[in-house]
């Protein structure tokens, strides 16, 4: 499977990461390589759909806590598409 990273996820992951910087540089570069991790599993065949089903209907989560990816699958396609990147405390 394609994996494409809408640029509103990209944004979430980029503000994420600065807000956990601003506390501890190396946290905040171990939680963007594990969330990265977690996205790059996507495009392995079989495992496009491994996430929780999503509060959306039609979409998926994953998760690494304490943050919830949203993404969704098109078959057709054969592409996930990233959708958002959220903190789980955040009202969805």
């Amino acid at each position: 499977m394609k994996v494409v990273i809408r640029q509103a996820a990209q944004d979430d992951l980029h503000r994420l990461a600065a807000w956990i910087a601003k506390d501890n540089l190396r946290a905040a570069l171990d939680m963007v390589s594990r969330i990265r991790e977690q996205i790059n599993l996507l495009e392995v065949d079989g495992l496009e759909h491994r996430g929780r089903p999503g509060l959306v209907e039609a979409t998926r989560e994953l998760i690494e806590r304490p943050y919830i990816m949203a993404y969704a699958v098109d078959e057709e396609r054969r592409e996930v598409t990233v959708l958002s990147i959220v903190h789980s405390a955040r009202n969805r």
